[in-house]
């Protein structure tokens, strides 16, 4: 369980909607919804239906703070290789959600490697441990956004892009 906010955002994401997106199909003002995923503000009965409806998952969902864990741990293994070349290669995915995923690791992994230093055996676990060092708000979410899926989804994911990377 999460905060509401962060139920949201993890909702949000793996819809593949923006902040903008979301907001217009929630008739929510943006920098509103912003602040909503912050945690910076409360919402009413209204809006909490209406993010509901406009994510599409029941209100209670998003007040009980349940994230969307059981469609991420879905990822073929074709689905996972799509992924890890895409972010290896710079390619665009056709599919929006392997998109948004290969987007998120992309970003994650070159903070960490840049935070870590040098890649060796055994590296991977320390770019998929909480205990990595903060990098920033845009690293967070990514983490965040990633930590919806099972530890070992992402471990392999993160495995693969190292291994076609070197």
């Amino acid at each position: 369980m999460v905060p509401f906010g962060e139920a949201v955002l993890l909702w949000r994401l793996q819809r593949g909607l923006t902040q903008e997106e979301l907001a217009r199909r929630a008739g929510v003002p943006r920098p509103n919804l912003s602040a909503i995923e912050r945690g910076q503000r409360e919402v009413s009965l209204k809006t909490l239906r209406a993010l509901a409806v406009a994510l599409g998952v029941r209100p209670g969902v998003l007040v009980d703070g349940i994230v969307p864990q059981e469609e991420a741990g879905g990822l073929s293994r074709e689905a996972m290789e799509r992924i890890a070349d895409a972010v290896v290669r710079n390619a665009p995915l056709a599919e929006p959600k392997e998109q948004a995923l290969a987007d998120r690791l992309k970003y994650l992994v070159g903070s960490r490697l840049r935070a870590a230093g040098p890649v060796t055996k055994g590296s991977t676990l320390r770019l998929t441990s909480k205990g990595a060092a903060r990098l920033g708000r845009v690293s967070d979410r990514a983490w965040l956004s990633l930590s919806s899926y099972p530890k070992a989804v992402i471990e392999s994911l993160v495995s693969r892009i190292l291994e076609r990377g070197r």
